[in-house]
């Protein structure tokens, strides 16, 4: 049964954008008007959060549908065994050779599961349109979760730099390792001998793949800092000098933390983020300390990406990876 009228409130976080939405009930179906209130707010803000200790995985499948059809998870470790499209993402210092790994040391603290600025899938030509994080053990000591707008980031870049990016286009390729010079990543970090990593002869097929530097929002014309710093490797068609300092200045602009959102998360809290838009990063958490989360993929593809080699096909089936 519907639950009919429902009326939702919008609420500014803590934070230079998005909403927490309260009043929509996702522990039972909702009506299309609420909805589509929720994906206009979507739209608008980049980020929601949904605050109700009752949320579970079934509310969870309900809030992602709202804004699309959702990917299976491919890792198989980390599946779901009865639900196809639910992950988990677990640290458990009980096991420190589980995920995530590996472990950095970040600003002098050893940590699992960092993860810096970047939006999901970069290394694809097809992009995932976003994703729903639902906390469902907090760690005890960090664990945050920090959130950028890239409508925002390109709106502070002077008109002249906004003239300048219009039309490149970067290059991405797969790179597991954080340490390998990524643009506006910290300068200390450090990658710890602890536990397991990659599987020895693990094999990763991740052609570089081309994507624009500048999109376009196609629901308001807004234009999008379309940076993810990562896995880009340089500008196509560019000095490497050149593409360097370019990359260099513009992942440091994008990655400033005093435009970022930071979530602190309470136990059930779910946060929906639009992967075309919003950049993201972990803070991890210390190696002693447990953190549990539970995620869905929010399936689509802004179709502006491609391969670098103009012979393969796009739209080809293969893995996607959680990065």
């Amino acid at each position: 049964m519907l639950n009919l009228a429902t009326t939702i409130e919008r609420r500014p976080l803590d934070g230079p954008f998005g909403l927490e939405i309260v009043g929509a009930d996702l522990t039972r179906d909702i009506d299309e008007g609420t909805r589509k209130a929720i994906r206009d707010a979507w739209i608008d803000a980049g980020i929601l959060l949904f605050r109700d200790m009752r949320n579970d995985d079934m509310a969870q499948m309900r809030l992602s549908a709202i804004f699309g059809e959702m990917e299976p998870a491919a890792t198989a470790d980390l599946n779901d065994p009865i639900n196809q499209f639910m992950m988990t993402l677990a640290y458990d210092p009980e096991d420190p050779s589980g995920r995530p790994n590996p472990f950095y040391r970040v600003n002098g603290i050893d940590r699992a599961g960092w993860l810096g600025w970047h939006w999901d899938q970069s290394f694809m030509p097809t992009i995932v349109r976003g994703a729903v994080l639902r906390m469902t053990e907090p760690a005890r000591v960090m664990g945050e979760t920090g959130f950028i707008d890239a409508i925002q980031a390109y709106d502070r870049l002077s008109s002249d730099m906004q003239k300048r990016i219009e039309g490149l286009e970067v290059v991405y390729e797969f790179n597991p390792d954080f340490c390998s010079g990524q643009f506006g990543f910290p300068k200390d970090i450090e990658r710890l001998n602890v536990g397991a990593t990659v599987k020895a002869g693990a094999k990763y097929n991740f052609p570089p793949v081309v994507h624009p530097l500048v999109i376009t929002q196609m629901e308001t014309g807004r234009k999008v800092l379309k940076l993810s710093p990562m896995h880009a490797r340089y500008v196509l068609g560019m000095d490497k000098a050149e593409s360097d300092a370019l990359l260099t200045e513009l992942a440091l602009h994008l990655g400033d933390p005093a435009h970022a959102y930071f979530h602190k998360w309470q136990e059930n809290d779910m946060v929906v983020w639009d992967n075309w838009r919003i950049v993201h990063s972990a803070n991890g958490v210390p190696l002693d300390c447990k953190r549990t989360a539970r995620r869905t993929t929010i399936a689509g593809d802004y179709k502006v990406g491609r391969y670098l080699d103009p012979t393969l096909d796009r739209d080809r089936e293969v893995k996607r990876l959680v990065d």
